[in-house]
Order: structure tokens, then C-alpha cells, then sequence
């Protein structure tokens, strides 16, 4: 934020080699900041003025969802919304912690609500996704699926509308770049750098690399077996249910916008919990596809088979957020909040090219690091509970793919069903 206030969004990624997130969530974040400057208010961490930014996007997600499920019962949108304003993944990860994941999450979201039927508008909600984080790139498997899908049954213009859309965002964002010679560096930050910023197995997500082989905080790019390392092999395994889920979106017979959902929360889960350098709050997108499945299925046994994953990963993330950002059960935050607040000041060392080590010299702060890029915070029976939690959330992945392929083996599928049966609402985007 104090790079884009000095130098702007495109000089920020010249001037600063901390600008590791795409240009649209740094233009968020200067707007915030000048808004904050404005008002005589200094951000500091742990407190409202980092938090107020992220209390807002889940408000705006909120409002978004009620608003395109307008045509639901009152009943039912207030059920969704409770759902979402009492979620306790959403409350750990935003309005406790300051976290910004809900933000793409509801635009991958919201893409994938939209796609059948307004797919501009689709196409430029997930480039806008992808110009704010690059994990929303997990959701393009799903989006790509479909687009072949229509093209090979001669569906020429959605596709067209789809990529048209996705193209506006996308080419207004690299010309302004471009402009100022700053288009190179946007790209090798925002994107390519990503990947190896933190080479670790395991960035505390309570995943296949969280303490089951090894400690996750191993390189990624050691050995695992036969010569493939242990990153390689987490991009296979995200490859195979990748594979799947493009078999699954091309094989049901009447594909529906509830299919599009489970696709994308499967290969979000798959994304979290099968690849290397994943951090706890990578869950979320997945959280967010999980929780909206059961909202677009009859109330029946299919309903209930889709809240149990549902709700056992929303538990799961809420824990892996908590414990993390605790340091375990008995953290600050349950023995009142210890004090982290380091100021604007210290984000002006970091950008006058002091390190994390020097900083926690000038400030006498010890929790600079944060939980985020750490491992080994969790002992004893916290440390035994974590990795039930990882098991758990290979309990929901194999649910998931289960109920999946229950609809590809069946006769009829969900779409056809319901249409012989009275409905409690009617869906329109």
C-alpha cells in the first residue's frame, strides 16, 4: 500500500520487490490507503484500520450473492446469508485475521454462477480474479471444460462472449502496463515469482505435505521418489483431478450451473490439498464452492449428502485458520490479544530494504513473521489434532469425488430429476 501511495500501482512494482500480488488488489489497496491518509487514520496490524478492507469484501460478497439469488425465498437467502455472516472460516480468515481471500473467491464464484447463461459477464469477472490473485487461476480447468464442451456441440457464442469478456479486462490491464515499460515486471512479480517465493512443502495448510511423509517444512524440490520431486508430484496428482473434472463436465448429459459448482469446489480442494507451498488460507475458495451446492439442490438426500463435506471443510478451515493464526488453542488471540501492531512506519523500512531479522530488531516485535511462513508452531496433542484435520479433509476430497461420480454413473442426472418434481424455488440469473 505505502509503494502504490508513493509511486502508483505500475511504478510500485518498479520501485519495491514486495509487490507479489497483481495490479488490481495493489489498486484496492492504494485507493484504501489514501481514503485512511485522508482521514488522519494510520493502518496498523491486528487492528480495525488493516481489517475494516477485508470486512468490506465479505460484505460485498454477501450482497453480491443475495442479489443474484434474488428470486429465492426470503427464507432461504436469509439461511445463505447466515450461512456466510456466521461462517467461521470467513470470520478467522477476514474480520480476525485481516486476510483478503473472500475477495477472489466470490469473483471465481460469481464466474462460475454466471457462465451459462451470461458469459461476458462471466469472462470478466474471472479475469478480474485472476488480476487480483493468481490462485484464481484453479478455476480455468473448470471454465476451459465447459468452453470445449459448447464448442464441440457447435455452441459458437458463448464461447465467443466468454473469452471476449475475459479478453476486456485482460488487455485494458497490459496496455496500461505496457505504457510505462512496467508490463515485464507486473507479469515476473504478480505471476511467475508465485510459485517459489516460499519453497516449503507445506505453508501450515493441513494438507498431504502437513507432517505425513515428512516435515513440511522440507524443500519442495527434494527428491520424493523415483527421481520426481515432491513438487512434481503434487502438480501430478493436481493433473489427474483436473483430468477428472474435465471427464466429468464433458460426460453428464444435462449440464447443469450446480455441476459447474462441484467441479470447481473439487479441484479448489484438490488445489489445496495436493500441491506443494500451500498456505492455510488457500481453503477458502473451495470453502465458498462447498457452501453454495447445497443452496442449489432440492432439499432431499442429495442436499444432505452435499452438506456433509460442506460443512466438515468449513469446520476444517476455520480450525487450520485459527490454529495457525494462534500459534494453537491457547494462543494471543484466547488470552486476550497480545499486541503486534508494527505501524505504517516499519512497512517504510521494509521498503527501504530492511529485512525481517532488522525489522524485528527496530521494533522488539517477534511475531513479524507471522504463522503464515512458518511451520512447527503446533506441539503435543494440538500437533495430533492438526493432522486429524488432514485426514478429514482427505475424508471430504473422497466424498466429493464420490457424489461426482455417482452423476456420471447415473441414468438420469440431477438436472433431469428435478425437472418431474415440484420445486421449493426457481433459479433465474
Amino acid at each position: 500500500m505505502e509503494a502504490a501511495m508513493q509511486h502508483g500501482v505500475r511504478g510500485s512494482y518498479l520501485s519495491s520487490d514486495m509487490q507479489n500480488y497483481p495490479p488490481v488488489f495493489i489498486a484496492i489497496l492504494e485507493g484504501y490507503g489514501h481514503v485512511l491518509d485522508f482521514l488522519g487514520i494510520e493502518i496498523r496490524t491486528a487492528h480495525l484500520s488493516s481489517k475494516m478492507l477485508p470486512i468490506l469484501f465479505d460484505l460485498g460478497t454477501m450482497a453480491a450473492l443475495l442479489l443474484l439469488f434474488r428470486r429465492w425465498t426470503c427464507k432461504r437467502r436469509l439461511t445463505l446469508l447466515a450461512c456466510l455472516a456466521f461462517n467461521p472460516a470467513l470470520l478467522a480468515d477476514g474480520a480476525v485475521w485481516g486476510q483478503i481471500d473472500v475477495f477472489h473467491s466470490a469473483l471465481m464464484a460469481i464466474s462460475v454462477l454466471l457462465v451459462l447463461t451470461q458469459p461476458l459477464a462471466a469472462g470478466i469477472l474471472i479475469a478480474v480474479a485472476l488480476l487480483s490473485k493468481f490462485q484464481a487461476i484453479v478455476v480455468l480447468p473448470v471454465l476451459g471444460a465447459l468452453l470445449l464442451r459448447q464448442l464441440l456441440r457447435r455452441d459458437w457464442r458463448r464461447p465467443l462472449l466468454f473469452i471476449a469478456g475475459f479478453a476486456i479486462p485482460s488487455a485494458l490491464t497490459a496496455g496500461w502496463f505496457a505504457m510505462k515499460g512496467a508490463l515485464d515486471d507486473m507479469v515476473r512479480m504478480a505471476y511467475l515469482s508465485a510459485t517459489d517465493m516460499y519453497p516449503q512443502l507445506s505453508l501450515n495448510a493441513f494438507n498431504l505435505w502437513y507432517h505425513l511423509f515428512t516435515n513440511p517444512s522440507v524443500h519442495d524440490d527434494t527428491i520424493f521418489f523415483g527421481g520426481v520431486s515432491y513438487k512434481t508430484f503434487g502438480f501430478i496428482l493436481l493433473g489427474v483431478v483436473c483430468l477428472f473434472v474435465a471427464a466429468y463436465i464433458l460426460l453428464l448429459r444435462d449440464l447443469k450451473t450446480v455441476h459447474l459448482l462441484k467441479a470447481a469446489a473439487l479441484v479448489n480442494l484438490a488445489f489445496f490439498l495436493l500441491p506443494t507451498e500451500i498456505h492455510e488460507r488457500y481453503g477458502v475458495p473451495a470453502m465458498l464452492f462447498l457452501l453454495l451446492i447445497p443452496f442449489l439442490l432440492e432439499p432431499g438426500r442429495e442436499r444432505i449428502r452435499w452438506g456433509v463435506p460442506a460443512g466438515l471443510f468449513t469446520m476444517s478451515t476455520a480450525l487450520n485458520i485459527w490454529l495457525v493464526l494462534n500459534g494453537g488453542f491457547g494462543g494471543k488471540w484466547l488470552r486476550g490479544g497480545a499486541e503486534i501492531s508494527l505501524g505504517m512506519s516499519f512497512r517504510r523500512n521494509q521498503l527501504a530494504g530492511l529485512g525481517p531479522e532488522q525489522g524485528k530488531q527496530l521494533t522488539g516485535n517477534q511475531s513479524w513473521h507471522g504463522a503464515s511462513i512458518s511451520n512447527g508452531i503446533l506441539s503435543g496433542w494440538e500437533h495430533d489434532f492438526a493432522v486429524v484435520l488432514v485426514y478429514a479433509n482427505f475424508l471430504t476430497l473422497t466424498l466429493v469425488i464420490f457424489l461426482m461420480s455417482r452423476n456420471l454413473s447415473s441414468r438420469k442426472t440431477e438436472g433431469n430429476d428435478l425437472n418431474k418434481q415440484r420445486f421449493w424455488y426457481n433459479i433465474h440469473y
